[in-house]
Formats: structure tokens, sequence, C-alpha cells
């Protein structure tokens, strides 16, 4: 009787945090992540990494943070809204990216050389992913997938569509053709046109773990929890250094009851970005669900210490209640017990 006491004091806790908010993103949540590429070649690709903006409509705050050297973005924590990613590098076209939250996972930007500087690149003008040099991708279909981005950045993504597919029928081994698209079936509700075009983009980029953390979503998004868990595994293989994909296999893990893979994913994701908050408070739901609850209150302890400063988290907070209330309940369950 007490053991089952103490089983139902530890379901509730998590099912009561997630109504908060607090859980991972596949469940309503009140912040997101949001990934990219910013594809830009030449004299072997970027020589230092690229400032990127996330500013919301209308909000003079702004996220910010770099490229690595292949041009790979995150940002984490997003709240609900509609933003516009923005870069500015010297050389090339100003770009401003609109994106919503949520909704918007992936993005992948092209960025063209301005009037004052034309770097030379296959198809004249046009700066090219350097991993297209030796897929002799044609001139037109290069010009339909630049009038895609422009179509995707005007939100018509109807017609955003239309160019991508005559882009990858011009072109069958366009890589970035083959992901925009993906996204964009995605975004239309497209699953399986979408998960065919990732799978094909992969084949086509083996050394590239987007396609996969894409998949690997996906999946997430449609409760195929063990079909996630295991794209997810191979896209760290792929890309070991990558924040979101140690996330996102985490909540696949934690879908899957697998609670120590879940434990040592979320580990891993604060190892790369110690403020991904995200995935702290994930790990708080993993040792509550291994029932260690003692653990889950020294780290609640040390975040909410760490967060001082900053404005209140009430449902944090209120989740702390909770674990201590539990603990009091299974000491008092013990003592009885004696």
């Amino acid at each position: 009787m007490f053991f089952s006491r103490i089983l139902v004091c530890l379901t509730f806790i998590p099912m009561t945090c997630t109504s908060l908010g607090l859980a991972q993103r596949s469940e309503p949540a009140s912040s997101s992540s949001i990934g990219g590429q910013i594809v830009v070649s030449g004299n072997g690709g970027l020589k230092e990494p690229v400032l990127v903006l996330l500013d919301h409509s209308g909000s003079k705050k702004d996220q910010r943070t770099d490229t690595d050297l292949h041009g790979n973005f995150e940002f984490h924590n997003v709240p609900k809204g509609s933003y516009n990613i923005r870069v500015r590098l010297e050389g090339f076209e100003n770009v401003n990216y609109p994106v919503d939250v949520p909704g918007t996972a992936y993005v992948f930007i092209f960025l063209n050389g301005s009037a004052g500087r034309r770097p030379a690149a296959l198809g004249g003008n046009r700066v090219v992913d350097i991993r297209q040099l030796t897929a002799k991708i044609p001139k037109q279909a290069l010009m339909e997938y630049e009038k895609a981005v422009r179509e995707i950045k005007d939100h018509n993504t109807q017609r955003a569509i239309e160019r991508l597919e005559k882009s990858v029928q011009l072109a069958p081994d366009f890589y970035n053709a083959h992901l925009g698209l993906a996204q964009e079936y995605r975004r239309t509700g497209r699953l399986d046109a979408a998960e065919q075009e990732l799978t094909r983009a992969f084949e086509l980029n083996p050394r590239e773990g987007t396609p996969l953390i894409q998949l690997g979503e996906m999946y997430l998004d449609t409760n195929n929890f063990e079909r996630a868990a295991e794209v997810l595994s191979q896209a760290i293989r792929v890309e070991p250094g990558s924040v979101i994909a140690h996330y996102a296999l985490g909540r696949a893990c934690y879908k899957l009851s697998q609670y120590a893979e879940a434990e040592q994913a979320f580990a891993r994701a604060l190892l790369l970005d110690k403020d991904f908050e995200a995935a702290e408070l994930m790990l708080l739901h993993v040792y509550v669900r291994q029932g260690r609850l003692s653990a889950a209150l020294s780290r609640m302890d040390a975040l909410l210490q760490k967060n001082q400063g900053n404005s209140r988290n009430p449902a944090l907070e209120k989740f702390r209640s909770e674990v201590v209330t539990a603990l009091a309940n299974l000491k008092q369950g013990a003592e009885k017990q004696k």
C-alpha cells in the first residue's frame, strides 16, 4: 500500500509540471528551439563565426548567437511569436528571414553576394554551398532555388514549393533544394513527402546531421518515439556537437520510459550549452521519474539560485514545492513503517 502511494506521488509531479509548460516541445510548452544553417562558400567556406540575430516583431530585445564554421546556429528557449532571423555579413546582401514559433524548427538561409563583392562561384555572382560545386548544378536550378528563398521570405509557401520542386527536377542531386523542400512540405503538413526529401538529402550528404535531426523531430511530433530515437541516435553519430540532436533524443527516450538514456542525452545537451533551460527542466523530470527526488530538489535549488537575479519562475517554484511535499510524504511513510 505504501509503495503504491509513492508511485502515485511520483507520477503526479511530472504530469502537473507538464501542464505548467515545463515539459518538452512535443507537448504544450512556453518556448521552443530554432536551428538553421547559413549557406556561404568561396575560398573554403566561413573563416570565422557569423553573428545571427533573432528579433521579435515589434520588440527592441533580440537573441543573438554565433554560427560554427559550417554555418550552423541554434536559438533555445524562444517564446511563442513571430520573429525575424537577421544576418549581416560584409560583402553579402542583408537577410531578414521571418519565422514563427512554434512552427519553424529549422531554417536554411542562402546568402547572395552584394554589388560591392561578387565572389566567384558556380553560377557567376551567386554564392553556392561548397558541397554543390562537384554536383554540376544547372544554373536554372540555382535560380529556382534562390527565387524559392525569396518566396519563403514573402510567405508565399505554395509558390516556394513549386519552385523547389522544379529545382530538384532540374538537379536531382541538389542537397540544398531537397532540404528546403522538406522544410516547406513539413510546414504544410505533407509529412510523407517531407520524409522522402529528408531521406534523399541525407543520402546526398551523409556527413551532415541536419536531415536526420529534422526527421527525428518530425517523428517526435507524430509520436513515433522509437523511430525518433533511432534516427536521432544516428544524427548524433554524424554530428556529436549538436545540442538540438541530444535534446531531441532525450525527449524520445523520455517518452519511451528509457530514463537512463534520457538523462544522458539531456546532460550532454547541457554540457554543450549550460544555459539550455529546456534541457535542464527535462532533466528534473527524469530525476522525478526515477524516484531521485533529493537529486531533483538539489538541482532545482541550484537553478533557482542561478536565476535569482532574473524574473521569478512561478512554475519551477511550484514544481519544487511539489517535490518537497513528496519527499515529506516519503519520510512520514517510512517512519510509520518503523
